[in-house]
């Protein structure tokens, strides 16, 4: 079970490197999807999300003290995408 958490949170990453090297509109909105749905496939994963070992991964994706949390900004990019404000 663990290599498969190790494994979404290493495509977490990847695809966030992908999402900065992003060079035009649709690769920028493909990606922030697969982002979208390797973070619901993290969560899904977790049985227990605020003990253990992924704790701190946890919480640094979908909790947050102030403002929104790193999940809230990849949703509202891309319902900010759907209403027609494009990134490039």
């Amino acid at each position: 079970m663990n290599k498969d958490i190790e494994k979404v949170v290493e495509h977490i990453t990847e695809m966030q490197d992908k999402l900065n090297r992003s060079e035009n509109n649709l690769q920028y909105i493909k990606r922030l999807q697969a982002l979208k749905y390797w973070l619901h496939r993290f969560d899904e994963l977790l049985e227990n999300r605020l003990a253990g070992e992924y704790a701190a991964v946890y919480e640094s994706y979908f909790c947050t003290c102030c403002g929104f949390s790193f999940y809230d900004r990849i949703c509202n990019s891309i319902l900010d995408y759907k209403y027609g404000n494009k990134p490039f």
